[in-house]
C-alpha cells in the first residue's frame, strides 16, 4: 500500500526532498510576508480583532482616529488580509535585522496560544493546499525556496524535512482533506493561502 492510500490528503514528495528552517524570524527582505495573499475565516479575523489595541501599540498604522484600521477585505465565502501599498501584510513588523510577525509575538508576549490568534495560513507556511482530480494535495510553493525557508536536504543538513517538520500541521489538514474533496471548487478558499503578483 503507498503512502497516500487511505487518505484524503495526497503528500507531494517534495515535502521529504526539502529541509526546513525557521530562524528567529525571517530576514528584512526575504520573507512570506510580503506579496501573498492570505485568506482567513471570519472566526480568524475576530480573534486577531481580540488583540488589536496590543497591535496597534506596536504597529501604529493600525489606527484610523479613534478606531482601527481595516485590514480585512471581504472574499467570498471568507476574507483575506489586505495588503498595504508595497505589499506587506500589515501585521508585518521589521527590527534591525528581522521581518517579524505582530501577531505571532503578541501572542507570545502575552500568553496567547499562537494557534489561537494567527491565521492556519500563516501558522501552516510553507504548505499549501491545491485540488487534485477530486481530492487536495499539499505541496510546498516554489516562493519558500526564494525566501530561504526551504532547501534541499542536503543544503541544510541537520533540519528536518518539511514532513518531519509539519507533522501536526499535515495531521491537522488531514483531517480536513475529506470536506474539501467533496467540494473542489472550495479548495481555494479552503487552502487558506494563495500566492497572487501583486
Amino acid at each position: 500500500m503507498g503512502p497516500d492510500m487511505g487518505r484524503t490528503l495526497l503528500r507531494d514528495p517534495v515535502l521529504e526532498r526539502l529541509a526546513y528552517r525557521c530562524p528567529d524570524g525571517c530576514s528584512r527582505t526575504r520573507t512570506c510576508c510580503v506579496g501573498l495573499v492570505v485568506e482567513l475565516s471570519r472566526r480568524e479575523v475576530r480573534a486577531i480583532d481580540t488583540l488589536m489595541d496590543e497591535l496597534a501599540a506596536l504597529l501604529p498604522h493600525l489606527r484610523d482616529g479613534d478606531a482601527y484600521a481595516n485590514v480585512f477585505m471581504d472574499d467570498p465565502p471568507d476574507m483575506v488580509i489586505e495588503g498595504r501599498d508595497d505589499g506587506s501584510c500589515p501585521f508585518l513588523y521589521r527590527t534591525g535585522s528581522r521581518a517579524l510577525c505582530a501577531i505571532h509575538s503578541v501572542a507570545l508576549a502575552t500568553g496567547r496560544r499562537v494557534a489561537s490568534v494567527k491565521p492556519a495560513a500563516c501558522r501552516h507556511w510553507p504548505l499549501m493546499l491545491v485540488a487534485d482530480r477530486g481530492r487536495v494535495r499539499v505541496t510546498g510553493p516554489p516562493p519558500a525556496r526564494g525566501i530561504g525557508c526551504v532547501a534541499p536536504r542536503a543544503e541544510l543538513p541537520g533540519h528536518p524535512s518539511v514532513a518531519e517538520a509539519f507533522a501536526a500541521e499535515l495531521a491537522e489538514l488531514d483531517a480536513r482533506a475529506q470536506c474539501l474533496a467533496e467540494s473542489p471548487a472550495r479548495a481555494r478558499t479552503r487552502s487558506r493561502r494563495r500566492i497572487r503578483a501583486r
